[in-house]
């Protein structure tokens, strides 16, 4: 008989603690998998964890967007986050702009390097004053849709690199004064020096052809070239444009661009990966399939609406487009399913596809059509597409199984077919369906079966009632983003279940709901702290501000409608 198998031995104190060091990762390794997650939000639940990661957590993080006036508690935030390169302070903030700049400009922040002040009403002179003291080697600030002052721009930031300073109001003449701008250019000195490195050109609607026209030619190692607005024939930059011979991006939008341009585009077999063509006039098929024979490395097309474009035309030029990865064809009212599964077909690479107000649904797909798969569509934009129906969306949901972002908003005759997306698209993160079923009689959306992967869902105008409600709540739980604007049958109870069973939801827009009580907002924000985002009537949140604020939760009124943002 063998002899009994004697237990093991104890393991020594040293072994244990071996064993207990090899679950401690180095910060190395933590910040290698941090890295690979975006959202800051997701970086808040890590950082109550453990010290380690809090610590690791506030270090990666390099932006801060300010919302609101929060004297006594932006030092703390500072403090917190001591690698911060940018700051942004939002059109949301109604405070002293001047004094926050101030404010900023005590504290220590020795990576800051790019400032944010798009859409404030006023232009903060004596802030930034104090704001570059503190921080004289600024290279990037962002002025766009506010009053400026290039002067003082100039004389506090001279170590600028890149400055935006577009769309300013209609009684601002500094932008549009030309001996203002060319003080303001010549008093940036790296500025300067960096447009003989300049590989990226937008001109929008300017007069002075001529001289656009010979800055291309003293810059031919220009990779990027935009024009937007150019009433005129484009014909005048041709030898301009041919020069550029390692151009990789192009975009004419709105222009009026001949055959011949495009055709003298592809004679010179510029590099082009990216060609914008949206809205304009003149040329057509000739012109673009020359283009697109020439360039076979293509990987983003823009062809929004164009005037020739129809299915034959799409099936003929997909078959040239065999690395195409984006594709825009919005309002061409001509194309159809055909284009669609066209594309589908023939672009094995292709992963976002965008076909918003078109006639896709009017050419019903078949059974067999169902037998292509195109695993690579990740995005699909089909909103404002009145043929599209059930038994359409169910058949592209079924082509491809690997979507992980839908727009069927303002599609009025589906219902049904936005649960089988939800259904047969294992990897749906984001779903918006506005206006769904708007022209039904009868309207369906009962999902009873779990969807943990979907993320965002936009539900706004929709005739969703508490029972669908209840439903979504405890089938899609990971929602973190929800829209129910404008939805008239829900009330207090239905939002109750939703902040109850989805314990990641983050942003909840419940605009013009008129049978949900603003006093369910306080209830909100205590139950589900991951909460920083509600959106309600204006008035709503009155009295209210500074106990979500406490509880670093934003509420405001938002007009901008049922665009998830």
């Amino acid at each position: 008989m063998a002899p009994p198998l004697l237990p093991p031995p104890p393991p020594s104190s040293s072994k244990r603690t071996c064993r207990h060091q090899e679950t401690h990762l180095p910060d190395e390794c933590w910040e290698l998998i941090l890295k690979h997650i975006s959202d800051h939000l997701d970086h808040e639940s890590l950082s109550l964890v453990s010290r380690q990661l809090r610590f690791l957590t506030n270090r990666l993080r390099t932006d801060l967007s300010v919302l609101d006036p929060v004297p006594p508690l932006l030092p703390a935030l500072f403090r917190r986050f001591p690698n911060l390169t940018t700051i942004k302070i939002t059109r949301y903030f109604t405070g002293d702009i001047n004094a926050l700049l101030s404010q900023i400009a005590s504290l220590d922040l020795p990576s800051l390097h790019s400032l944010d002040l798009s859409h404030q009403p006023t232009f903060p002179s004596h802030g930034l004053r104090q704001f570059s003291e503190k921080f004289p080697t600024l290279k990037s600030l962002n002025c766009s849709f506010m009053p400026q002052d290039l002067c003082l721009i100039v004389e506090c930031f001279p170590n600028l690199e890149e400055i935006d300073v577009s769309f300013p109001p209609y009684n601002c003449d500094e932008i549009t004064d030309y001996s203002h701008v060319k003080a303001f250019a010549s008093g940036l000195k790296k500025l300067r020096k960096n447009c003989h490195f300049l590989e990226e050109l937008i001109v929008l609607e300017t007069r002075g052809r001529p001289q656009i026209a010979n800055a291309i030619r003293q810059r031919p190692q220009l990779r990027s070239l935009a024009f937007s607005g150019l009433y005129h024939r484009f014909s005048e930059f041709i030898d301009a444009l041919v020069n550029l011979k390692g151009l990789t991006c192009l975009d004419l939008s709105y222009c009026r661009v001949s055959d011949e341009v495009l055709c003298a585009v592809a004679e010179e077999g510029l590099p082009l990966r990216e060609l914008s063509l949206p809205s304009c006039k003149e040329y057509g098929y000739d012109g673009i399939s020359c283009l697109l024979r020439k360039c076979n490395n293509l990987q983003y097309l823009d062809l929004e609406n164009t005037e020739f474009l129809n299915d034959q035309c799409v099936i003929e030029l997909s078959l040239l487009l065999g690395n195409l990865n984006f594709v825009k064809l919005n309002r061409n009212k001509k194309l159809t399913d055909l284009s669609l599964l066209a594309i589908m077909r023939n672009c094995p690479r292709i992963t976002d596809i965008r076909m918003e107000t078109t006639g896709v649904g009017k050419q019903k797909l078949e059974e067999e059509d169902c037998l292509i798969v195109n695993s690579q569509v990740k995005f699909l934009y089909l909103a404002q597409n009145s043929w599209l129906d059930d038994k359409s969306v169910t058949m592209l949901a079924s082509v491809c199984p690997n979507l992980e972002k839908m727009d069927l908003s303002y599609c009025g005759m589906v219902s049904k077919g936005a649960m089988e997306v939800l259904w047969r698209c294992c990897k749906i993160q984001h779903l918006d369906l506005a206006y769904l079923g708007y022209r039904l009689c009868q309207f369906q959306f009962k999902v009873n079966f779990e969807v943990p992967t979907l993320f965002v869902l936009n539900l706004s105008s929709s005739r969703i009632s508490n029972e669908e409600l209840s439903l979504i709540s405890k089938s899609c739980y990971n929602l973190k983003e929800l829209k129910l604007e404008y939805c008239d049958k829900i009330t207090v109870s239905g939002v109750k279940l939703v902040v109850k069973y989805c314990k990641q939801l983050r942003m909840i827009s419940l605009y013009s709901c008129e049978n949900v009580s603003s006093d369910v907002i306080a209830w909100m924000v205590l139950t589900r702290p991951s909460l920083k985002k509600i959106t309600y009537a204006s008035g709503a949140v009155v009295g209210k501000r500074d106990l979500l604020l406490s509880h670093g939760c934003f509420a405001h009124w938002d007009w901008l409608g049922s665009k998830l943002i």
